[in-house]
C-alpha cells in the first residue's frame, strides 16, 4: 500500500507565490517522510485551486528525489492530447521515472467555459484523449481518428521513461466512468468525500470492468486527512477546516451521498469522521484505513491535509509527520505503481 499527499491550495490561501513555496515544502516533507506520492489537482476558474497543475508538478519534480510526481487529477478533455501527452512525458523524464498521471473529465461546466471547451462532448473527448495518450507513449509515429480528433504521423518526443507507459490513472463516479476506468486505466481514483459503501460500491463496479478488459484492478482512495496527538487538537486544528471544506464541496456538486442533506449548512462534523476522512489520533487513523481496505478494497490512498482556507504550515507539516511517523509507517509501503 502506498500513501500521496495532493494539495488543494490556490489564490484564496493567500499570495501566489508565497502558498506555491508552501506547496513545494509540502512535497519536500512528503519525498522526506516517505510518502509515496506528491500530486497536484486543478479547477480552471477557481481561486480555491491552481489551474496548471503539471507545471506545478514540473516544480515538484525539481525539488524531489523519489516521491511519484503528476496530477491526481487533470482534467483531461481541456488539454489538447497530444500536447497533454508530450508534456507528461517530460514530466517522466524530468523527474526521472516518477510519474503518475491521474486524469479525469471534471464535473463543473465553469471548467470547461474557462477555456472555451465544449462540455456536451466531454466524456467522448475523454475517452479519445486516454487513447492518443497512450498511443503516443508506445509508438514511434502514430495516426488516430475519431469523432472529436483526426491526428496524422505524429510523434512524442521524448517518450517517458517508464516502461512500457507510466501508469494513468482514471477518476470517476458514474457507471460509465467507472467501465472506462476498468478498460482503458490502470486504476481508479475515487473522489475525495464518497462514503466507505459508496466507495466499496464503486470499487466493485470498477473491479468487474477492469478483469472484463484483462487489467489488473488497483483502487486509489483520495481523503482529507488530519493526525494529532488527541481527537481535541485534531477537532481545534482542522474540524473548522473540515466542515468549510465540505460545505464548499457539496454547494459544488462533488457530494452526491449525504441523504437527507438539502443545505450545506446542515454538515457538521460528525457526518465527515465516520467514513470520509482519516481523522484523529494515529490509533484512530490507522483504524479507519483499515475499514477502508477491509469494506472498500483500497490499495492505496491520496491525502490531503490542507484546504485553501487552512490550517496553518506549521500545523500541516506536523501532522504530515505524525502520520508518517506513526500510522504510515505501521500500516503501509512507500509505493504507488
Amino acid at each position: 500500500m502506498g500513501f500521496g499527499v495532493v494539495f488543494t491550495q490556490g489564490v484564496a490561501s493567500g499570495d501566489p507565490h508565497q502558498v506555491t513555496g508552501e506547496i513545494l515544502e509540502q512535497a519536500e516533507a512528503a519525498d522526506r517522510l516517505g510518502y509515496s506520492a506528491a500530486l497536484t489537482t486543478e479547477h480552471k476558474y477557481s481561486e480555491e485551486y491552481f489551474g496548471s497543475p503539471l507545471h506545478l508538478a514540473y516544480a515538484i519534480a525539481a525539488r524531489t528525489e523519489r516521491v511519484k510526481v503528476g496530477t491526481s487529477i487533470a482534467i483531461a478533455p481541456l488539454y489538447n492530447p497530444v500536447e497533454l501527452a508530450q508534456d507528461a512525458a517530460m514530466l517522466d523524464q524530468l523527474s526521472g521515472g516518477r510519474l503518475f498521471l491521474g486524469l479525469g473529465a471534471g464535473y463543473l461546466p465553469e471548467d470547461y467555459q474557462t477555456v472555451g471547451v465544449p462540455w456536451k462532448d466531454r466524456i467522448q473527448r475523454f475517452d479519445e484523449t486516454v487513447r492518443i495518450i497512450r498511443q503516443a507513449w508506445t509508438s514511434d509515429r502514430f495516426s488516430f481518428t475519431d469523432r472529436i480528433y483526426d491526428v496524422q504521423d505524429v510523434s512524442v518526443i521524448p517518450r517517458p521513461v517508464q516502461s512500457p507507459t507510466p501508469p494513468i490513472h482514471l477518476a470517476a463516479w458514474s457507471p460509465g466512468g467507472l467501465a472506462r476506468a476498468g478498460r482503458l486505466g490502470d486504476g481508479w481514483i475515487s473522489n475525495a468525500l464518497m462514503s466507505v459503501d459508496t466507495m466499496r460500491q464503486m470499487g466493485d463496479a470498477y473491479r468487474e470492468a477492469a478483469r472484463e478488459s484483462g487489467r489488473r484492478p488497483r483502487v486509489t482512495a483520495i481523503r482529507f486527512c488530519w493526525t494529532a496527538e488527541s481527537r481535541e487538537d485534531a477537532v481545534r486544528d482542522f474540524g473548522a477546516t473540515a466542515v468549510d471544506m465540505v460545505r464548499t464541496l457539496w454547494t459544488y456538486g462533488a457530494i452526491t451521498d449525504m441523504p437527507g442533506v438539502t443545505a450545506a449548512d446542515q454538515i457538521t462534523l460528525d457526518d465527515l469522521m465516520g467514513d470520509r476522512m482519516i481523522f484523529g489520533t494515529p490509533e484512530e487513523c490507522r483504524a479507519a484505513i483499515a475499514g477502508y481496505r477491509a469494506t472498500a478494497g483500497v490499495d492505496d490512498f491520496l491525502l490531503i491535509f490542507r484546504h485553501p482556507s487552512g490550517p496553518a504550515q506549521d500545523r500541516v507539516l506536523a501532522a504530515m509527520e505524525l502520520f508518517a511517523a506513526e500510522v504510515m509507517g505501521k500500516d503501509g509501503g512507500p509505493d504507488l505503481p
